[in-house]
């Protein structure tokens, strides 16, 4: 019995392993295809996540826009009842990548899935079942003010990573320093 646990124990070390190489690479978007990642401003939870994947994606290949300011960004990608005022105002992340747009543990796993080594791996997360990770990312959903939080506004972006923000105008920025 104990030579079949070790067998079992290794067959799934191997699984997990051949899941946090291969579901990464799947989840990400073809060459040139943008993502951007919609978060709710107000929402420290979110902001952490924001922070976590501008510091671990060096390839800076995630632009970032709070839902509160980019209502007409997600109409445009279908996406418009998860924008402020919608029927499911802000009660997801959403991430558009080209044409397409994803929501809840599958918009978190994909923005994972482009940070760099070895956080990338937790996208192998997505080889769960869509309802079970849904169902843990609602759980945190409901109660994230209560455990981590809101502030009165949206933040603003630090000199660090503005220019990927949606809102960032380039031309403004040397508009400003004059």
């Amino acid at each position: 019995m104990p030579k079949l646990r070790w067998a079992a124990a290794a067959l799934a070390a191997l699984a997990a392993l051949y899941a946090a190489v291969t579901v990464p690479a799947a989840l990400r978007p073809a060459e040139g295809v943008d993502t951007v990642l919609f978060f709710d401003g107000v929402c420290n939870l979110c902001d952490g996540f924001v922070n976590f994947v501008a510091d671990h994606d060096s390839s800076r290949r995630v632009r970032f826009g709070a839902i509160q300011r980019h209502a007409d960004a997600l109409h445009r990608a279908g996406a418009g009842r998860y924008a402020e005022g919608g029927a499911e105002a802000l009660s997801t992340l959403v991430v558009t990548q080209g044409d397409a747009f994803y929501l809840r543990s599958d918009a978190a796993l994909r923005v994972i899935a482009l940070l760099d080594a070895p956080f990338c791996y937790v996208a192998a997360f997505h080889a769960l079942p869509a309802a079970l990770r849904d169902a843990g990312y609602r759980l945190v959903a409901r109660y994230r003010y209560k455990l981590f939080g809101a502030s009165d506004t949206c933040r603003a972006p630090t000199e660090r990573f503005k220019s990927r923000f949606l809102e960032y105008e380039p031309e403004l920025e040397f508009v400003n320093k004059f």
